[in-house]
Formats: C-alpha cells, sequence, structure tokens
C-alpha cells in the first residue's frame, strides 16, 4: 500500500467513460425500478452511483405504469432509445399493456405506453327474468253453447191441380227439345191433349235429374197496356207448372218466364202460347 502511495501523481492518470447503453440495460431489469437518466448534456467526470435494487410488487389487477420519456445523453447523433421505451413489463404485469419507444436522429427518445383496455366479461341483466309458475290445477273445462234447434222446414205447398175443359181450345206441337202449347185468347185452361203433353214432357224430365224446365209464357193483347198480357201469360205458365209439380217434378227445377206480348207471332199466327223445354236442349 506505501508503494502504490509512493507512485508519482503524473504516471497514474484514471478516465471515467459513462455508457449510456449499460444504463439502459440496467433499468431494463424487472427487479430494479428505472432511474431517470440526466438530461443535462454535461461531460461524465464521474460514475453515476446506482440506486439500491428495490423490488415493488405491483397487483396483478392494476396496468403497468410507464415511466415519462428522458432524452438520452448528447452523443454521436445515432440515436439511441431511452431507458423508458426500452424497458420491458415486470414478470407479474398483465400480458394486455405494451410499451412503444421511439427514438430520433438528434439524440432524444420518446417513449409512449399504451394501456389496452381488458376483455368486458359477460353482461348480466339489469333485472332477472322471473322464475316459470306452475299452476297448481288445470284450468276447468269450457262450457260450448249448444247448438239451437234444428228449424222445421216446411215443404213447399203442392199446388192444386188446375182445371181442365174438354171445349177448350188449344193444341200441342213439337219444339226443339220440348212442346209448345197453344190458348184460347184471354183463357189459361187444358184441355185433356194439352194436359197430356205436359204430364208427357214431365215423365221425360223426371228421368233426368240434372236437367232442368224452361217454361216462356207469351199472350196476346193491347200494345198500350203490356201489363195485361203479361197477367194472362202468367196464368198459362203457373197452370203448367202446377201440372209438373203434381206429376212428381220439384219447383226448384222448373224456371218460368213471363213474357207477355210476344216480338213475332208463331208460326200458325197465334199468339197465346207456351213454349216448355228441357234446360239440355239445343235451339
Amino acid at each position: 500500500m506505501c508503494a502504490l502511495l509512493l507512485l508519482p501523481t503524473t504516471l497514474a492518470h484514471a478516465q471515467v467513460v459513462t455508457n449510456t447503453q449499460a444504463l439502459d440495460k440496467l433499468a431494463s431489469k424487472p427487479a430494479a425500478p428505472a432511474t431517470p437518466a440526466h438530461s443535462a448534456p454535461h461531460p461524465a467526470a464521474h460514475k453515476a452511483k446506482p440506486a439500491p435494487k428495490r423490488t415493488v410488487k405491483q397487483p396483478a389487477t392494476e396496468p403497468a405504469l410507464t415511466h415519462p420519456a428522458t432524452p438520452a445523453a448528447a452523443g454521436d447523433g445515432t440515436g439511441a432509445p431511452s431507458a423508458q421505451g426500452a424497458s420491458s413489463t415486470p414478470p407479474n404485469a398483465p400480458a394486455t399493456h405494451a410499451g412503444n419507444g421511439n427514438g430520433n436522429g438528434n439524440g432524444n427518445g420518446n417513449g409512449n405506453g399504451n394501456a389496452a383496455t381488458p376483455a368486458a366479461g359477460p353482461v348480466k341483466p339489469a333485472h332477472p327474468a322471473p322464475p316459470a309458475t306452475i299452476p297448481l290445477a288445470p284450468p276447468p273445462v269450457p262450457q260450448l253453447t249448444p247448438a239451437p234447434p234444428d228449424v222445421e222446414l216446411h215443404p213447399f205447398p203442392m199446388p192444386a191441380q188446375p182445371a181442365i175443359d174438354e171445349k177448350a181450345a188449344g193444341t200441342v206441337s213439337p219444339i226443339p227439345g220440348g212442346v209448345r202449347i197453344t190458348f184460347a185468347a184471354g183463357a189459361a185452361t187444358l184441355n185433356p191433349e194439352t194436359h197430356q203433353a205436359l204430364l208427357a214432357f214431365g215423365q221425360a224430365l223426371s228421368e233426368k235429374s240434372h236437367v232442368r224446365a224452361l217454361i216462356d209464357a207469351y199472350s196476346s193483347g193491347a200494345v198500350d197496356d203490356p201489363s195485361m198480357p203479361r197477367r194472362m201469360a202468367l196464368s198459362r205458365g203457373l197452370a203448367a207448372r202446377s201440372v209438373l209439380m203434381n206429376g212428381g217434378i220439384a219447383s226448384t227445377r222448373i224456371y218460368l218466364r213471363v213474357i207477355g206480348l210476344p216480338k213475332a207471332p208463331a208460326t200458325n199466327g197465334g199468339r197465346d202460347y207456351i213454349d216448355i223445354y228441357q234446360s239440355d236442349a239445343v235451339p
């Protein structure tokens, strides 16, 4: 020791150089907290005394805090990143936090830390649904309203058989699908010949259940009084209808058309007649 102290002071020249990269590595250790570097660009005359190591345990639920940006020491202009930007998160910090470090060419380092928002859990309803309720007993059997009683249907009254006069004027002539029956002027009486022609027509119609009987009634009269010919034509058509109904033809199968004065006289020159024919007849 004495020999070392006696050495000339001119021979011992010590030079201390501070390495900024070593300081950055020292700050990047997880166990030691980062210490801000000196921002003043003064010459490094002495070695900085390292801070005592202290381990800070951070809660797992809190995000890791980022360190403020500290400019690096002025040097050769290479732009080394700062210790805060290069530091990594502690082992016990959540994996969702990340630190980004940006360094420019002037030797200044900026560290930015962006904390990601943790994933949200399942959303719970504000008001839970009420529990299902089961009735203690089944509902009563509904009472149905009884059906109304059947309405008694009264059959259509059978019309009386028309009177037959042996002296009544009238002839029978065939037409397509039926017969033409003539009457005396101002009369609706049937004679035995015309009555028998209506019965024969009803017998042929009863064998065809889908066929209807069509009756066209005409009558002569004054041109300026059409009501009187129509009345007489109606009486003749009802007489023929009564014969058919008494012969077994339903009234729903008989269609009577009262025309009155014909547009043209019949082939025999008369205007008092009825045409009765089947609905499937071709005129």
